[in-house]
């Protein structure tokens, strides 16, 4: 992954650094914080669940208290209590003073309680029992299930009440009637002794009424349960609701938990009575409670993924924008590649692009100089070779020569005809061998001589020519035909033109890691205007002199075409007192591979 980020465009690395800095974290804030929101608005709808159960409950238990108080009424009627104590065979009659005490008690019990109450029963320890049932005369043949559940929780409850969750009474007519109820078991206070039971049969419509003034969503289950889970009333008489959604234990408690029903995450909250021991549960679907939660949720992402999409859209903009630049430069490198060096990179801006294509100009530029300068180096250095050879061998000079030789020979006829053949052979053989691009300086000092043996042959005594000689210089590498032409010139331009003899001397050393080779005349000399003028010549003039027969401009555009600028001639010189040439070259020490040598202090 890394070395294939490393190979993208800089424009895609952009798009993707951008991705990972704007997306990456916002994602990940965005998941957490909307995570600790639901939470914690969860924790909170819990919480608020909670309490309106408990409050619920609360009611539940204060109703359930007065029915509870009902069934301490015997201990306030002595016949009743008799009644409990009196010993009876089933179906045995009932005195007319029994029934009307029984009818007594039976009416303030209506009376005290309410119109929910729907049915009395009393069973005695001895066989006596009254009951009565809606829309039913008494009955005192009923007997009691001594393997009912209640009856079991009532005799471990020491005589406390047991509320008995929904069932069914059938009246003396076959009409089912739906109740719940509450049973207290009767001692006597003198005694102790179990005297018999009291039943009270209950409308469960009171408690649906008072669950339905609670509503805790549109999609909520809310029930009472027995200590066994079963439902004792629910809220719209519904019933989806299953055991296995939350423990039953003996003391619950309240408390909120997370369970799940028909495969949906529920919120389960639950309050177990301090009276009834039954548990309020309120169950509330976790997708119910966080709607208003998702709603946010999905503007927040909304909102988010317009917000990153635009930023990543700008991002991509100005990533092309700000590389825009860089391929541009990369085309016209391309272009350069194939050669084509008239292309420049267009500045606009002074930042690091505008630098860099500042530089790639200027590189360009000085590819094109130096393209320029090797092109006129191969084509100049063939045209110098000429030149200088046409310079060399002009027909004056050969006229000159050849008539001093032809003169000696039908005067003379001797030695001298031989030494200026001889010279001569050899400064034609050197001058045609000047295709070589280097030749050792001692080779190009004996051209000198030979060319000089001449000269001093025709000019009799007029020329006084030194040569100084330094054996350990003799091996240094130099271009051919560049000293000739100077001491040519010399002869010429300046001793030639004079009265009189002129004396030409010919040095050379190594000053400051170069090679200085001075050729210096007595001759005429030059003015300052007109050494002003060959200067500036030297300086800025490119052409070889070749045609003109210049000496001096041929030698200095040669060496600085080899060389470079710094290479070449130095001139000096007064009215009357000579030229000094002083040529300046590197020092080569061995023969170049291409076109270079290897400089050696």
């Amino acid at each position: 992954m890394i070395g294939w980020f490393k190979n993208q465009e800089l424009a895609r690395k952009l798009i993707l650094i951008n991705f990972i800095l704007i997306v990456l974290p916002l994602s990940i804030m965005g998941y957490f914080a909307f995570t600790r929101f639901a939470a914690t608005l969860e924790q909170k709808v819990g919480d608020y669940q909670l309490q309106t159960l408990k409050q619920l409950t609360l009611n539940i238990d204060t109703y359930m208290a007065e029915l509870d108080r009902l069934t301490l009424m015997p201990y306030q009627y002595e016949q009743i209590i008799a009644f409990l104590e009196s010993k009876r065979m089933i179906g045995q009659a009932l005195t007319l003073e029994e029934i009307k005490q029984l009818n007594s008690f039976v009416s303030q019990v209506f009376l005290n309680g309410r119109i929910d109450i729907v049915g009395v029963s009393l069973f005695g320890e001895s066989g006596a029992s009254y009951v009565v049932l809606p829309e039913s005369q008494y009955v005192t043949n009923y007997r009691l299930d001594e393997n009912a559940e209640w009856l079991k929780n009532e005799q471990v409850s020491n005589g406390q009440s047991t509320f008995i969750a929904t069932h069914n009474i059938q009246s003396t007519s076959g009409t089912i009637y739906p109740v719940f109820s509450i049973a207290r078991e009767l001692r006597s206070f003198d005694t102790g002794k179990k005297l018999g039971y009291i039943v009270i049969d209950v409308d469960p419509s009171v408690i649906h009424k008072i669950l339905s003034q609670v509503t805790l969503g549109s999609r909520e289950a809310l029930y009472l349960t027995d200590q066994s889970g079963e439902i004792v009333v629910g809220k719209d008489r519904s019933e989806p609701f299953e055991r296995t959604i939350m423990p039953f234990e003996s003391n619950l408690g309240e408390g909120v938990i997370h369970s799940k029903l028909s495969g949906e995450k529920q919120l389960v909250s639950y309050v177990q009575s301090s009276i009834t021991k039954w548990t309020t549960v309120g169950i509330v679907p976790v997708s119910e409670l966080m709607k208003d939660s998702l709603l946010i949720r999905n503007s927040i992402m909304l909102f988010g993924i317009i917000s990153v999409g635009l930023a990543m859209l700008m991002s991509v903009f100005l990533a092309f924008r700000i590389t825009e630049p860089l391929r541009s430069l990369i085309k016209l490198m391309r272009k350069v590649e194939r050669g084509d060096l008239l292309v420049s990179f267009p500045v606009k801006q002074w930042d690091e692009v505008g630098h860099l294509g500042k530089a790639f100009n200027t590189m360009v530029s000085k590819l094109s100089e130096l393209g320029y300068l090797l092109y006129e180096t191969e084509i100049r250095e063939k045209d110098a070779q000429i030149a200088a050879l046409q310079s060399k061998i002009n027909p004056h000079f050969l006229y000159n020569t050849l008539g001093s030789i032809s003169m000696y020979a039908e005067v003379e006829g001797n030695q001298e005809v031989v030494t200026m053949t001889n010279n001569l052979s050899k400064l034609l053989r050197y001058s045609l061998s000047g295709q070589k691009e280097h030749v050792n300086l001692g080779d190009e000092l004996n051209h000198v001589r030979g060319y000089m043996t001449i000269q001093k042959m025709r000019y009799e005594d007029r020329i006084d020519f030194q040569l100084e000689n330094d054996e350990a210089l003799l091996a240094c590498r130099v271009i051919p035909l560049i000293i000739q032409p100077i001491v040519e010139n010399a002869i010429n331009h300046g001793i030639d033109k004079g009265v009189g003899s002129g004396k030409i001397t010919l040095s050379y050393k190594i000053e400051d890691a170069l090679l200085r080779i001075v050729i210096e005349d007595d001759g005429i000399g030059m003015t300052q205007e007109q050494l002003g003028a060959i200067r500036r010549r030297l300086m800025f003039t490119k052409d070889l002199g070749g045609k003109s027969g210049n000496g001096l401009l041929n030698v200095h555009r040669r060496i600085v075409l080899h060389y470079g600028e710094s290479y070449g001639l130095m001139l000096e010189s007064m009215p009357y007192q000579g030229l000094k040439v002083v040529m300046t070259l590197p020092v080569v020490l061995k023969k170049p591979d291409i076109e270079e040598g290897i400089a050696h202090a």
